[in-house]
């Protein structure tokens, strides 16, 4: 997959860019913000955002995984009782 750099450009110009389009960032998109930030050694706070995004798609994606393979389901056909 590629990353879309006018949305990573977009979520590394301002705080207010990254909670614009941190929603839409792909995890490889959220880890090259990572990279790009963390390269500059500029704001902890940007990059602290952006970890705790990759770590909820991770998160999201196990989860995902583990229905699947204990439910028979894939993630959409599964309804809490």
């Amino acid at each position: 997959m590629s990353v879309r750099r006018g949305l990573v450009a977009q979520a590394l110009e301002s705080f207010q860019g990254l909670a614009a389009a941190i929603n839409e960032l792909t995890e490889e998109e959220v880890l090259a913000c990572l990279e790009l930030e963390a390269a500059s050694l500029r704001r902890l706070s940007v990059i602290d955002r952006l970890i705790s995004r990759a770590v909820r798609l991770r998160e999201l994606s196990y989860v995902a995984y583990l229905k699947e393979k204990f439910h028979g389901t894939h993630p959409e056909d599964h309804h809490p009782r």
